[in-house]
């Protein structure tokens, strides 16, 4: 089975659901966003709510039913809504072979020991596409990825190349950083813009420190993921004694899903360069 991808050997819903619409449940934020880029809207996503707030594009539609927890959803609920397909997140969450017990699944990769999320998200664009009868909405939604990333590319084109450092709080002293493995970290390799962090990240792609991590990279430009620094910190010592917040190079960008697949990295690539612009505002 080696090379061929995994949509190979899942068949194929029928012509006429596929063309009302399947009926998807989907258990993870990055493969909801990438389901709603294929023009289609999910029957039910894991922790909906929190989506809208954390994703927040593509928009969640209101009637997509809430299943619960994306580690351990509502199983009873799930049964009930008797799904054509559930698009799950590989080794992440239920047991595939559970989920199978309810309703044809389709598990993907994006976060793993490849390290190469961009690319496997892009896979799974295509692996869903495929599954769905949604080929030319895949197609159209690359285009359009193709051009944000070219937009973003000429916005930064008299950027001063400093390096920057991606983050975002966990609590008032200590950030989640998007180094090596991230799907940020390839979004600027995508635009040309160096990633300050070098150290050790996950397989998620960050790694987990204290402000003192920032304070090691002084010449970098920080890049703050909403929602910013605690009102406590903001006026702490500790804080304004960082170079970059001293020198005034912090940004700040609306949430943006850090786990997420294509659009999530479509959307990262809108945000950073429009604050990374020259004569933008920090």
């Amino acid at each position: 089975m080696t090379g061929l991808p995994l949509a190979a050997f899942l068949p194929v819903l029928p012509v006429s659901a596929a063309a009302a619409g399947p009926r998807l449940a989907v258990l993870d934020w990055g493969l909801a966003e990438t389901v709603l880029a294929l023009q289609l809207t999910p029957l039910a996503v894991a922790e909906a709510p929190l989506y809208r707030r954390r994703v927040v594009t593509p928009e969640l539609p209101p009637e997509v039913v809430d299943l619960g927890l994306r580690t351990w959803p509502n199983l009873e609920r799930l049964r009930a809504l008797s799904p054509d397909l559930i698009v799950s997140l590989a080794g992440y969450g239920v047991p595939t072979a559970r989920l199978k017990s309810i309703a044809p699944t389709l598990p993907l990769e994006i976060y793993s020991q490849q390290r190469a999320p961009y690319r496997l998200a892009d896979a799974a664009l295509q692996a869903i596409a495929d599954r769905t009868g949604r080929q030319a909405q895949a197609a159209a939604f690359r285009q359009r990825l193709s051009e944000t990333l070219e937009r973003a590319r000429q916005r930064l084109a008299g950027y001063d190349g400093r390096p920057v450092l991606i983050f975002k709080f966990s609590d008032a002293r200590h950030v989640d950083v998007y180094g090596d493995g991230s799907l940020f970290d390839a979004v600027l390799q995508h635009l040309g813009l160096a990633n300050a962090w070098t150290e050790e990240t996950n397989i998620w792609g960050f790694g987990m420190a204290g402000l003192d991590a920032v304070a090691r990279v002084p010449d970098a430009r920080l890049v703050v993921i909403a929602p910013g620094p605690p009102d406590s910190l903001k006026t702490s010592a500790l804080w304004r004694s960082l170079p970059p917040v001293r020198e005034g190079r912090v940004v700040q960008i609306p949430p943006t899903w850090v786990f997420g697949a294509l659009p999530s990295a479509m959307r990262f690539a809108e945000q950073i360069s429009r604050v990374l612009q020259p004569g933008a505002s920090s």
